[in-house]
């Protein structure tokens, strides 16, 4: 039985469905898009050198609708807040949480809510927090995972809280986080 969710979503344009890199997709649906590869279904390996991306991102950043939307610090804890409200709102338990510049991971725990609804909101909440006309997020819900024991949910929450510092960012701790104890696992 699903206990709990390890959910991954983009911003809008950093994590295209050709991107060499792979990405779970299988199909590009933007013809200026499709012209520069097919999609690269699953995660590539070995993963691309760095020339291959810098040559596919100038291309595609001239052939998007809009410009990509990155995360910068200030933008971060305004996600956080909305994030944190909306959880509230919906009473939802994050066990961890990290707010990337171009994705976000995000582990609760089950609900009464179909994961894609309770994602949708969250991002829909984010995106009213910052104000902006149109979703700085990907279409759809992401990747979602679902965690069927507590083993798993204690990896996945060591894997999220670990992703800002491989990074090279600062650890990051918010409010609406409630941290497991190590018991559960």
């Amino acid at each position: 039985m699903v206990i709990a969710y390890h959910s991954i979503f983009t911003t809008y344009g950093t994590w295209l469905p050709n991107d060499p890199r792979g990405s779970y997709s299988k199909e590009v649906y933007r013809t200026e898009l499709r012209c520069l590869a097919p999609a690269q279904y699953g995660r590539q390996s070995p993963q691309p050198h760095r020339a291959t991306l810098s040559h596919f991102w100038t291309a595609a950043q001239a052939n998007m609708k809009y410009p990509p939307y990155f995360i910068t610090p200030t933008t971060r804890a305004v996600i956080a807040g909305a994030f944190g409200e909306a959880l509230r709102r919906l009473g939802l338990r994050a066990a961890a949480c990290a707010i990337m510049n171009d994705h976000v991971h995000l582990l609760t725990l089950r609900s009464k809510y179909r994961i894609e609804y309770a994602m949708g909101q969250l991002k829909g909440a984010a995106t009213r927090a910052l104000g902006l006309e149109r979703t700085p997020w990907s279409r759809g819900s992401g990747w979602n995972v679902f965690l069927n024991d507590w083993e798993a949910v204690g990896a996945a929450v060591e894997y999220v809280e670990a992703n800002p510092l491989s990074a090279g960012m600062p650890a990051q701790r918010w409010a609406f986080v409630e941290p497991l104890p190590s018991s559960a696992w």
